[in-house]
């Protein structure tokens, strides 16, 4: 179950809003009616962690095959496609 709550709400119940996300629940916080933050358990967020890591990878892969296509349309080898994605890789760091 998902609660809104204000910050100025939080302060003094904090201690019973991290009983109830030990329970499930989530909750959102706001700020001047606006929603600011998400206070949840730490199994919902190591899941939600993987679940990133696993979307993150599906993405990677399906780029990776796209690349691949492409370059066997142009008659580019495996080992170049590699080469580019290491020159790529390079650059982000």
């Amino acid at each position: 179950m998902e609660k809104i709550i204000g910050v100025d709400q939080l302060r003094p119940r904090l201690g019973e809003y991290l009983e109830e996300i030990e329970k499930g629940d989530v909750i959102v916080i706001t700020y001047r009616s606006a929603p600011k933050g998400v206070i949840m358990s730490y199994r919902q967020y190591e899941q939600l962690k993987k679940v990133q890591e696993k979307v993150k990878m599906m993405e990677l892969k399906t780029m990776l095959e796209e690349v691949r296509e492409k370059a066997a349309n142009y008659e580019i080898s495996e080992e170049e496609v590699l080469k580019e994605i290491e020159d790529v890789r390079k650059c982000g760091r």
